[in-house]
């Protein structure tokens, strides 16, 4: 029997990068998952069909959480299909690449309301429906601690990801949800085609990183499994940095 068989897990944006890999590493290991995506209907297609060719079970659900009619929507197909979710993994993430003096309030407001609004709503909908050893990370990145350019927008909205989180780490420990967060290097995703200097950023990561490499999809995928194993039970609101050492001296 697989470790996880018989455990429920919905990931948010788990169609594409890192929440694809997270998908396809919990359905492996005996997982039903519910990958949630807003837009990209051939990513949630092709991850089906290979979750299919693998044994494994991932249900895609279409469905932007900042809009209520589709939140409804999206919970209630959740809700239908399964009686509990032991895992909740928070990967989505969008914001707009700019200078902190040129965002908006529209700016904020729509990264905000994907990064962190969203999850807090999904939570309260899905928390009640969380068995004991259950578990709840969040994808953060050290630009909610740091400054990196043309982040603010995003930085701040994981900088608040962050202390929610921790708050959350707080008050559902007594009722045995381990809840954490995972801080990955810079991870080599579509997203990242959207910064400015993307190329040059790549670059200093890269020399910057003591293993000589960049963290891959599959490497946090990994640290979210051990997370989500009954050896991560006792692993409470921590962030967890996945970089290969590039904190360690910058």
């Amino acid at each position: 029997m697989k470790k996880y068989s018989g455990k429920v897990a919905v990931v948010t944006g788990g169609t594409r990068g890192i929440g694809r890999a997270i998908s396809l590493d919990l359905a492996k290991n005996g997982a039903q998952v519910f990958a949630l995506y807003g837009r990209d209907r051939q990513s949630a297609d092709e991850l089906t069909a290979l979750a299919q060719k693998d044994g494994s079970k991932i249900i895609t659900i279409r469905g932007d959480l900042t809009h209520p009619e589709k939140f409804k929507e999206t919970v209630g197909e959740i809700k239908a299909q399964a009686p509990k979710v032991d895992f909740v993994v928070h990967c989505a993430a969008s914001g707009v690449h700019k200078e902190a003096i040129d965002l908006t309030l529209k700016h904020l407001r729509w990264t905000f309301d994907i990064n962190v609004f969203a999850i807090h709503q999904l939570l309260q909908e899905l928390v009640p429906l969380m068995p004991r050893n259950s578990r709840v990370i969040g994808i953060t990145s050290s630009g909610g601690t740091r400054v990196i350019p043309y982040y603010a927008a995003v930085g701040s909205s994981k900088g608040a990801l962050e202390s929610l989180f921790r708050h959350y780490a707080h008050e559902w420990a007594p009722k045995g949800i381990a809840v954490n967060l995972v801080c990955p290097g810079l991870v080599l995703t579509d997203a990242v085609e959207a910064f400015p200097d993307k190329d040059n950023r790549t670059k200093k990561s890269i020399d910057a990183t003591p293993s000589g490499r960049l963290t891959t999809p599959e490497d946090v995928a990994g640290l979210v499994d051990f997370l989500c194993s009954d050896l991560g039970s006792q692993i409470i609101g921590q962030t967890i940095a996945i970089d290969g050492g590039k904190t360690l001296i910058s």
